[in-house]
């Protein structure tokens, strides 16, 4: 009873987001309040669990939906002195949030930045809800936080359900444990506070992950809806999602096959999976492509004749560090998996190596430097370790099975398995393989594989050895989940500090700020900013009482006392408060 709860009111979550994009596309150029759309989607959402599974499922899902949206109130509120410790957020993200909230139609008007221009904006649209509603203009955040404790509650579900028979005792302790493993991937700890995209690819592919599970071991209309959800939410999130999205509802489909009987009638019962789910999943997904996803989708192709722009090729040149340069996917995700954690060096990664290390060995400054873009190692000091006990875990068991012993392999650990082997190779032949960030869902496999190996029934040595394994993969995920966390804390504390040193000058005349330069000059017909950076500050501190003024992309204050006091913000912003002989008119 608590597993199906947890699976209703976390489906519905996902629902409720999906339709309320979809409800954003339709009244996008009406300019009606934020409430209408919530309310309609709200409403749809009750009807649809209402239709599909019973007034229970209803009055469980406005639960859900109420719960939801307090708990993203109290974080917004609760958060709301704290800065974002981001790049790119300031350099586009909260710029495109910002911009819808106040009412700019995507489909009227191209954005004069250019990655707001090019980029999915599902994700943005769904942010700038919370702002629109509470007017904390950094409140869209705490979606993310909102999608943890989703995920959370639909893992431990999945788990409660589908696995924890397999442990002799604490049961719903065991559950719970594993589904924060899921959301402890490094990954979304570093990004909690950020307004980047990763960490919701990672959060949205989880419950597309589990819904699919969810159908294959036990049949549910409402998991069939949440993967439909997580299809139209991950394709309007991020471009990569092209790529994710069918590769994990076939692994969905493999994991499917293995759960109900492996290799016998697999022919009937695939043609059968692709007629009752595989269709309606395909033409969803193109629907979220070109019909929900015409912004930004169909768009380059009109104006830019290419389906991702600006190329990957232009964005990735200044961010490879030089010895995975040119190298193929798999051995990039080599050094990824195998990389010490070591420090991220915009705006030239290149000037240092991706140094690899024997797994399991670690140094203590491993755990103080990851952060919200940490291209070395970014899944933390102990990852290697995890992924490679957890994969050597499960087929210990599987060959133990295979033998004439006392051991038997339950089939679900095996399509656990099998859709964990999927996730591995699916980031694997990613073409950014090395950088973690950009393969989330290696962390989920190694969890996965992990759990697989619980499947394993019988006594003996073989036993007991398996469990060591899992001992020593909890313990290695366990470490790498205190160094997210840490890296999390630290870069929260950093950009407090540096903007506390601009509030405690806030009494002065005048601030002056400054963009350095980007190198990278990226602009087209209609769109000739590529980082909004300075006026995305200049906002937000004014916000908290600082008189701002923005000087140009120069910085005469690199000239010898130019500035009484000076300082850097996050992405590549300087301030300074400019000397009396030097101050410009207002």
């Amino acid at each position: 009873m608590q597993a199906r709860l947890s699976i209703v009111s976390a489906s519905s979550v996902f629902i409720f987001l999906a339709l309320l994009l979809i409800v954003n596309r339709i009244t996008i150029a009406t300019m009606l309040p934020p409430y209408v759309d919530l309310g309609v989607s709200v409403i749809l959402t009750i009807l649809l669990a209402y239709f599909v599974d019973g007034p229970r499922a209803s009055r469980t899902a406005l639960i859900s939906i109420t719960g939801f949206s307090i708990f993203l109130l109290f974080w917004a509120y609760a958060t709301s002195p704290l800065y974002s410790p981001g790049d790119d957020e300031y350099a586009y993200h909260l710029t495109a949030i910002w911009d819808l909230a106040e009412g700019w139609n995507p489909l009227a008007t191209p954005h004069n930045n250019i990655w707001i221009d090019s980029y999915p904006n599902g994700y943005w649209a769904l942010q700038s809800y919370i702002v629109a509603t509470t007017g904390l203009i950094l409140s869209g955040q705490s979606l993310l936080s909102g999608l943890m404790v989703t995920v959370t509650v639909l893992s431990y579900g999945f788990f409660l359900e589908h696995c924890a028979d397999h442990v002799s005792k604490f049961k719903r302790l065991t559950s719970l444990f594993l589904a924060c493993l899921v959301i402890g991937n490094p990954i979304v700890l570093t990004q909690v506070m950020t307004h980047y995209t990763d960490a919701p690819l990672y959060l949205l592919g989880c419950g597309l992950v589990f819904f699919l599970m969810i159908d294959a071991f036990s049949p549910n209309k409402l998991a069939r809806w949440g993967v439909l959800s997580c299809i139209i939410l991950l394709i309007n999130t991020k471009t990569a999602n092209l790529y994710y999205v069918p590769l994990i509802v076939i692994g969905g489909f493999l994991a499917d096959l293995v759960a109900n009987g492996g290799i016998r009638n697999c022919l009937p019962r695939a043609v059968r999976w692709i007629i009752s789910r595989g269709l309606i999943y395909a033409f969803v997904y193109f629907i979220a492509i070109i019909v929900i996803g015409y912004k930004p989708y169909v768009t380059n192709l009109q104006d830019h004749l290419a389906l991702l722009y600006p190329s990957v090729t232009e964005i990735m040149s200044y961010n490879i560090p030089n010895n995975v340069n040119g190298v193929s996917a798999p051995v990039g995700f080599f050094y990824g998996i195998f990389a010490e954690t070591g420090r991220t060096l915009w705006p030239y990664p290149f000037d240092s190596q991706i140094n690899l290390k024997f797994p399991g060995t670690f140094s203590f400054d491993e755990f103080k430097i990851l952060r919200f873009d940490t291209r070395r190692g970014g899944f933390g000091p102990l990852f290697s370790l995890a992924l490679l006990s957890s994969i050597l875990a499960y087929a210990l068991c599987r060959i133990a099975s295979l033998s004439s012993g006392p051991y038997k392999m339950a089939r679900k650990g095996d399509s656990l398995a099998t859709l964990a082997l999927a996730l591995l190779l699916m980031s694997m032949f990613f073409p950014e393989s090395w950088w973690a960030r950009y393969v989330p869902f290696t962390w989920l496999s190694a969890v996965l594989f992990a759990v697989a190996s619980l499947f394993l029934a019988g006594h003996g040595k073989t036993l007991m050895l398996s469990r060591v394994l899992q001992g020593l993969t909890a313990l290695s995920f366990l470490l790498c989940v205190a160094a997210g966390a840490g890296g999390a804390l630290k870069q929260s504390l950093r950009v407090q500090i540096a903007t506390h040193a601009v509030e405690a000058v806030k009494d002065s005349p005048v601030i002056e700020i400054y963009i350095e330069k980007d190198i990278r000059i990226t602009r087209d017909f209609q769109s000739q900013q590529i980082s909004d950076a300075a006026n995305v500050w200049a906002r937000v501190l004014r916000e908290n009482g600082v008189h701002v003024r923005i000087v140009g992309t120069e910085i005469p204050f690199r000239e010898k006392e130019y500035c009484e006091k000076l300082g850097w913000l996050e992405a590549h912003v300087l301030w300074c408060v400019p000397n009396e002989r030097n101050k410009q008119p207002n």
